[in-house]
Formats: structure tokens, sequence, C-alpha cells
């Protein structure tokens, strides 16, 4: 049971880090299509 609570929590941090990446990528990307990251 341990072994499955460790990977559900890797599982679950694994989803956040990619939807956190996904947002400040998204952000850096709409940006550059601005023209406000190269002030």
């Amino acid at each position: 049971m341990p072994i499955y609570t460790l990977n559900l929590i890797q599982y679950i941090t694994l989803i956040a880090l990619s939807v956190s990446a996904g947002y400040i990528l998204h952000g850096i990307v709409r940006a550059i299509k601005k023209g406000d990251f190269f002030d």
C-alpha cells in the first residue's frame, strides 16, 4: 500500500508540474506574439 501511495503522489506531482509548465510556455508564447517579451 505505501508503494501505491508513493506512486500516486509522484503521479499528482508530475501532473502539477506539467500543468504549470504548460501555463508558463503558453504565457511566453502569447507575450512573444504580442511583442511584449522583448521589451
